[in-house]
């Protein structure tokens, strides 16, 4: 319901005052009712037919990753693909533009939670799931939930300049500009199945301030750098260098929400080599500052 609403809200009622604004329909797949998930139903303008019309598609999520995608939708897509037309995903939509094969070979991103059922099922699609937002050709992907706010705004940056993009911005309350290489808000992924990868995973989380490489976790995992690499990307979906980073920026955050270590300390527990190399990192992967974010999601501070 937040990605179509989203979509709805940005694209048929924010530039109402412009008479170039876009023009949409609500396209159905198997009804012309719909039951949204929470509760409440919603009435489609009309039944999925050739998207030739449409200058851009937008698939706002998918009822469930495992379920099937309708082949006339699947049909729908790659005509419109080939055709030239712009195909934008928010979240879980990602595996409806996966499943018409329109991503085999593109990047792409989706909600982090969703990454290793992705790789496993879409292996052809370059997935980046340590972005926003990723724009591949004629194909933009978003990460879930908020990021979808984000992708829209880049849109309107592109369709109708920086000016509109910001009023719009400012009229849903949030920044005019994140980049989409900024990372998600994520949870670390680690292997549900212990194994070779996940004890390895597990060590490194426990010794992050010892200031890890990803040549001592291929050592910790008697593997040669070139195999911990290819079996790391293969399993996750990103490398194993990101991984290490975003482990560094999860404990930072750990401590930035917890407590009122000095940041010097806070890198030093993280294993950065610097506070400098910890605030550098920070503002450009999670887009604030250590201080900022301690002020923003600090418990003690709340507490006060």
């Amino acid at each position: 319901m937040l990605e179509y609403g989203a979509a709805v809200e940005i694209f048929a009622s924010h530039g109402r005052d412009r008479g170039d604004w876009y023009q949409t329909q609500v396209i159905g797949t198997d009804h012309n009712r719909i039951r949204l998930s929470g509760g409440g139903w919603l009435e489609v303008d009309k039944m999925i037919g050739s998207l030739a019309d449409f200058d851009t598609i937008l698939m706002p999520g998918w009822r469930h990753i495992d379920a099937e995608v309708p082949e006339p939708l699947i049909q729908a897509l790659k005509q419109a693909s080939e055709a030239g037309k712009r195909l934008v995903s928010f979240c879980s939509g990602a595996f409806v533009l996966a499943a018409a094969g329109v991503l085999d070979g593109k990047c792409a991103t989706t909600h982090w939670k969703y990454a290793e059922a992705f790789a496993r099922r879409f292996p052809a699609v370059k997935l980046q799931i340590n972005r926003l937002y990723v724009q591949d050709g004629n194909v933009h992907t978003s990460a879930g939930s908020a990021a979808c706010l984000d992708l829209s705004i880049q849109l309107i940056r592109e369709d109708f300049g920086l000016e509109q993009a910001n009023r719009t911005a400012r009229r849903l309350v949030v920044p005019g500009h994140r980049d989409g290489d900024q990372q998600q808000f994520i949870e670390l992924p680690v292997p549900k199945r212990r194994g070779e990868l996940s004890k390895t995973l597990e060590w490194a989380i426990q010794n992050l301030a010892a200031g890890l490489t990803v040549e001592r976790l291929a050592q910790q995992s008697h593997m040669s750098r070139r195999t911990f690499d290819r079996k790391f990307k293969q399993s996750f979906g990103l490398s194993a260098k990101q991984w290490l980073l975003n482990a560094q920026l999860e404990q930072a955050r750990y401590w930035l929400e917890s407590s009122d270590l000095p940041v010097e300390l806070v890198a030093q527990q993280c294993g950065f080599a610097t506070a400098l190399s910890l605030r550098l990192h920070f503002e450009k992967n999670l887009g604030l500052t250590p201080s900022r974010y301690r002020k923003q999601f600090n418990l003690l501070a709340c507490h006060a």
